[in-house]
């Protein structure tokens, strides 16, 4: 019989209520992407506000700490945007979120400046880009980024954009620049605060001719936030000493100015959703290994919390006998993608052979290796890892339209259940 031993597993398991996991994660999606939460980032405590909530969760559970407090606390620097802010263009005030996003290394600032349009074949140039820098004097540039086409073109405006806000040469006179986009806006918090500003305009939302604009923008820049992992565990009834690890990050954005925040329901309150739903259904159903859930903060500034937690480590690396990283799990209609996958061929193959015996998802999707997620320094230091995300649905990220009411969790049981399938073989 094909794949009989899988077959066997699934008789001898206990079943999942698909009910009450599916009821259970929107309850905590409404709660994580509430306005209270502000976003979980660093504006008004949100991701301390986030964690002490997942906290009372793994303590309702009844999973033990390996601290006093649940909490692994460490520092980080962090530059926030979460009080007075207004941006006109030629005197119109644009909506943060909608109109325009602000990069997150702006400081303080109350002023009005001429806009510049500059070609990217000037851009490009390297010496016509060094005199624009250095001798257009105190305006803002308008640089529209459907003119740059060539494949290495996003790096080159991502470097650009970098190069405007935080070059430290005090030669540099411009003070700004305005990118126009033809498509979404997205946003990523900043670790520093630099003395230029850069606005991302949403292409359809501006004037035909942009002529000045007007930045109104108070920033805080914290040296050294403290900010914290959040770990619980459940001891294995046989191998105690043998980790089977799940992880989720549960900050995000944060606030734009005092009216604006992103709520991050797929990133990652999906991740976390799922998380928790997995160390519920453990605690009722204690394992022959230990069940272990990170929840990691600081990943959008640049995954320090899960590096934090490598570089010091509650328990050793090596008794993780596998880590299950889990980072947007709010859709699902395609299928999930499997980082990882071709580095550990065979658990993907018994997870791939699981879905199909079992029709759960339309497919499981190898990938090879992508350091963009908490699951990186574990898998650099030799830790056996999957990093898993969904496929197809809503296409919302790192925008503020990322809402809770809007996730539709349309594989959210399915993924469950081969999860503690694939859990239960290893």
């Amino acid at each position: 019989m094909k794949h009989l031993s899988i077959l066997i597993l699934l008789i001898t398991l206990p079943l999942v209520s698909f009910s009450q996991s599916r009821e259970y994660a929107r309850e905590i999606l409404d709660q994580l992407c509430a306005s209270s939460f502000d976003g979980r980032g660093y504006v008004n405590g949100g991701e301390r506000k986030a964690a002490d909530y997942i906290k009372k969760e793994m303590q309702s559970m009844g999973l033990k700490a390996y601290t006093e407090d649940y909490f692994q606390k460490f520092n980080l620097s962090a530059n926030t945007l979460g009080g007075k802010l207004c941006v006109k263009i030629n005197k119109k005030k644009l909506e943060p979120g909608v109109d325009y996003l602000i990069d997150a290394e702006a400081t303080t600032q109350k002023a009005t400046y001429p806009v510049k349009k500059v070609s990217a074949a000037t851009l490009k140039d390297e010496q016509g880009l060094a005199n624009t820098l250095l001798n257009s004097g105190p305006v803002f540039l308008l640089i529209d980024t459907e003119e740059f086409t060539d494949k290495e073109d996003g790096r080159f405006l991502y470097e650009l954009a970098g190069l405007i806000k935080c070059h430290p040469d005090q030669n540099i006179s411009i003070k700004g620049a305005i990118f126009l986009s033809p498509n979404k806006l997205t946003w990523t918090p900043g670790p520093m605060a630099c003395e230029r500003t850069v606005i991302r305009l949403l292409k359809k939302n501006a004037p035909e001719k942009i002529e000045k604009i007007s930045i109104d923008v108070v920033n805080q820049f914290h040296e050294k936030y403290p900010s914290q992992n959040v770990i619980g565990y459940i001891p294995g009834k046989v191998h105690p000493d043998s980790l089977i690890v799940m992880t989720a990050h549960y900050d995000h954005l944060g606030r734009m100015g005092k009216d604006t925040y992103f709520p991050g329901a797929n990133d990652n309150a999906s991740g976390i959703a799922m998380m928790l739903n997995v160390a519920k259904h453990y605690a009722q159903n204690r394992p022959d290994k230990s069940m272990v859930f990170m929840a990691f903060g600081s990943e959008e500034i640049g995954l320090i919390g899960s590096r934090f937690f490598v570089e010091n480590p509650l328990f050793p690396l090596a008794n993780i006998n596998f880590l299950i990283n889990l980072d947007i799990l709010g859709t699902g209609e395609d299928g999930i993608q499997v980082v990882n996958g071709s580095i550990h061929r065979d658990k993907f193959d018994r997870m791939v052979a699981m879905n199909s015996d079992n029709d759960w998802l339309k497919q499981v999707k190898i990938r090879g290796s992508m350091c963009k997620s908490d699951h990186c320094f574990f898998h650099e230091k030799g830790v056996p890892a999957f990093y898993i995300y969904t496929l197809g649905g809503v296409a919302f990220y790192h925008d503020i339209y990322d809402k809770s009411e809007t996730l539709p969790l349309t594989e959210f049981e399915d993924i469950m259940q081969l999860l503690i399938h694939f859990i239960a073989e290893l």
